[in-house]
């Protein structure tokens, strides 16, 4: 009759186990130099009710000491695991160690980028001498991330007050390798930005449109001038109207955490508007600029009533 038959539970904690016995794991038992009789003796049980491994528990009478032999076995094949613990600890450090020094180059890198692409090309190297060329203009971005600081353009679309496009061009990030939380959104991937120009090479061109207008119109638009900024693009004397912000307010739903109206998607706001998208799909920044440009109009439209 095996010792078991006294004890039905799979959870080590709920055995009485009294002064004079002994009910250990395996490995327990090994490191005071003992092993199991044979392999009918034990039993796989969880140490308590949240261990999620099981451990082979055995009883005293269920051991037997190591022989001269075996202990020697036990102490090679022992010393041998802690090596090869400490080699793996040891390239793992030099691997965090490669990761930390490579993601430190990254950041470098970046930081020097950034530097020479927001003071290249800047509205005070090409002033054309000319106030306003546009009343208005409407502007959008497709971006790699949220962040203007760390994140990079993937396309910049400018429209005036008529719909006609003032410029529209995907932009390669010069840093950047992959942005796959934008592209499930956006679906710009780096093959549609592969042969497309880098910022530097369209700066000028943007920032003579941006300095260029008297009013700068967008949905969400703070987001789209944190990124021109960002590579220094910027009209600080524009009038700047948020289409996002006005249609909140318009739409009306409150929220309470903020305690303000809700913010709505631009394409909420085409859909409260009856906007007809036609072939142009929504997160195409130009198709945006045209859906951004309609509803502005109808709100203006709606205004004088």
């Amino acid at each position: 009759m095996s010792i078991w038959d006294d004890y039905k539970t799979s959870v080590r904690t709920r055995i009485n186990v009294k002064q004079d016995r002994l009910l250990l794991t395996e490995r327990q038992w090994k490191l005071k130099h003992y092993i199991k009789i044979d392999d009918k003796c034990g039993r796989y049980l969880w140490v308590n009710a949240y261990c999620p491994n099981q451990e082979l528990y055995l009883w005293d009478e269920e051991v037997r000491k190591m022989t001269d032999e075996e202990l020697t076995a036990y102490r090679t094949k022992e010393k041998e695991k802690r090596v090869a613990r400490q080699k793996a600890f040891l390239q793992q450090q030099k691997v965090k160690k490669e990761e930390e020094l490579l993601q430190l180059r990254r950041e470098i890198t970046q930081d020097i980028v950034k530097s020479i692409i927001k003071n290249t090309f800047t509205a005070q190297n090409f002033d054309s001498g000319i106030e306003y060329e546009y009343d208005e203009i409407v502007i959008d971005t497709e971006t790699t991330g949220l962040n203007a600081d760390t994140d990079e353009l993937l396309q910049v679309s400018i429209i005036d007050s008529q719909g006609n496009t003032l410029f529209n061009s995907y932009i390669k990030p010069l840093y950047t390798d992959n942005w796959n939380k934008a592209m499930a959104v956006n679906h710009i991937t780096p093959e549609t930005v592969a042969t497309a120009p880098n910022i530097l090479e369209v700066k000028q061109e943007i920032s003579r449109i941006i300095n260029s207008a008297h009013t700068i119109i967008g949905y969400n638009v703070d987001f789209d001038l944190s990124f021109l900024s960002a590579v220094g693009i910027e009209n600080s004397k524009a009038t700047v109207i948020d289409v996002m912000q006005d249609f909140a307010d318009i739409y009306g739903e409150w929220s309470e955490q903020y305690g303000c109206h809700k913010w709505q998607k631009l394409t909420k706001c085409a859909e409260y508007y009856g906007y007809d998208w036609g072939t142009d799909i929504a997160h195409d920044s130009l198709a945006d600029c045209k859906a951004t440009l309609y509803c502005y109009q109808k709100m203006l439209q709606e205004e004088h009533m």
